[in-house]
Order: structure tokens, then sequence, then C-alpha cells
């Protein structure tokens, strides 16, 4: 009887979370890595992206932007900035682009001019992904249980698959195979869920988590590995072997930004 009625329970929250899907407009998210070499050009970045760039987007109608750093910029060769961009439709990427086409490329535009004084490059490339949100969780969650504090972590997450068919099954295990489900009960507070349509990696998903401190994350992964129902998913011959690349970045939120 009580199995019966906690099957009952969850195929319930699967029905709302689809349900509300089918009713919602899934959002499209913009992520832009700046790939820097020296501290010096992730200052320059900073210092852009807080008094050009995210005031050039919310003046544009994009109010909540994410800027992330990992936490081992310090040691790494590669030292990366994300910027990430919630669209509500891929018009306000396409208005964007029409205000960066009438920009004068000879004029001094802060918005394209990063130039350092000493003629330096401010970064060595930027990566352009576009995702779009699952259809169980087809917006950005706006709210927290986390307390805003210095502390708090965000965990980025990449899956890589070799085939478009892998790939699939992948976004199928989160969506019908009940993983978001699992996250929104162990409350993971994943601030987004998304499918790559257009990066260097793919087919892959991305998605976003986020925790209070190291210690909270690393608690509320070991109630994921113990809990039930991921055993099952994860030993469903379905769902084997169609990840190649996982990759998992550590990240601290930038004072800044809206998150």
């Amino acid at each position: 009887m009580k199995k019966r009625y906690l099957l009952g329970l969850v195929l319930l929250v699967v029905f709302q979370l689809s349900a509300n899907a089918q009713s919602t407009p899934r959002e499209f998210y913009l992520i832009k890595i700046y790939h820097c070499t020296t501290q010096n050009q992730l200052n320059r970045i900073d210092d852009y992206l807080e008094k050009t760039y995210l005031p050039f987007l919310h003046n544009n109608g994009i109010s909540k932007v994410g800027v992330f750093a990992p936490i081992m910029n310090d040691t790494s060769a590669d030292k990366r900035i994300f910027v990430w961009v919630p669209l509500k439709n891929l018009s306000q990427l396409d208005a964007l682009d029409q205000v960066y086409e009438k920009l004068d490329p000879f004029g001094d535009d802060p918005l394209i001019h990063l130039d350092n004084k000493d003629s330096s490059l401010p970064y060595t490339r930027i990566e352009s992904i576009l995702t779009k949100a699952f259809k169980l969780q087809p917006q950005f969650e706006k709210s927290s249980n986390l307390v805003k504090s210095n502390n708090r972590v965000f965990e980025y997450r990449s899956y890589e698959s070799p085939t478009e068919e892998m790939h699939l099954r992948k976004v199928n295990m989160f969506n019908e195979g009940q993983e978001i489900e699992i996250f929104k009960r162990l409350n993971f507070n994943a601030v987004f869920y998304s499918k790559a349509l257009v990066g260097a990696r793919t087919p892959n998903l991305i998605y976003m988590t986020s925790f209070n401190d190291m210690d909270d994350r690393n608690a509320h992964w070991d109630a994921f590995k113990k809990d039930p129902t991921w055993k099952k998913i994860s030993a469903a011959k379905e769902y084997l072997k169609i990840v190649n690349r996982n990759e998992t970045i550590l990240m601290m939120a930038k004072a800044y930004a809206d998150f």
C-alpha cells in the first residue's frame, strides 16, 4: 500500500510539472564564456560587464543576468568568466544583434571597444552557446531558498553525448526519467536546465544548481547518490553509456550581477 502511495505521488508530481510546462513558454539561454590568460584580463572583463554590458542588457529588457567565475580560476591557465543571459524568445537575441550591427566599428562605443591602454588584448576569445530550456522547467528559477552570501556555490554541468539519439535519451532521463523531480525533491535549487542548440560541443545539455556553500553542496550530492529513484534510473539499460564527456565547474557569482 505504501509503495503504491509513493508511486502515485511521484506520478502526480511529474504530471503537474508536465501540465505546467505545456502552458509556459520555454526560454532560451545565451551563455558567453570569456577565456582569459591573466588576472588583468579578468579584471578588465569584470569592469566591462559591470559598467557596460549588464546595463546594456538591462536597458534592452533583460532584467536578470548571471555572471560567474570558476573557483579554480586563480590556478587555471584558461581563466574564464561565464555570462548567462536568459531570453524569453529568439526575437530578443535578434534585437540585441541589431543593436550591435548599428554600432560604428571605427568609433569608440564601449560596448565593443574593450581594448587595453597598452594595446594588449582584453581576452583570448569569447565562446558562445545557445540553449533551450527543458520542457519540465521551461523558465529559470527566479526564487531561491539560499542565503545570499559570498559562500554560495553554483554548479555548472555539461553532459556531452556521442550521438543525437544518445543525447535525446539523456534529455529524456531528466524529464520523463524523473531526474529533475529528484533534484526538486532534494532541494538542489536548480537555476536552469537546458539543451544546447548551438555550440562547439554539441550534442549536449547544460544545467546549473546552487548551494549555500561547499559543505551544503557535498551533502546534497551524497543524498542524491543514495536516492532510490536515482539508483533505479541510473541502472536502467536505456540510460547506460549515453554520455561520453561530463564537465563539472564549481563557480561563485559576481557581486555586481543579478544572482
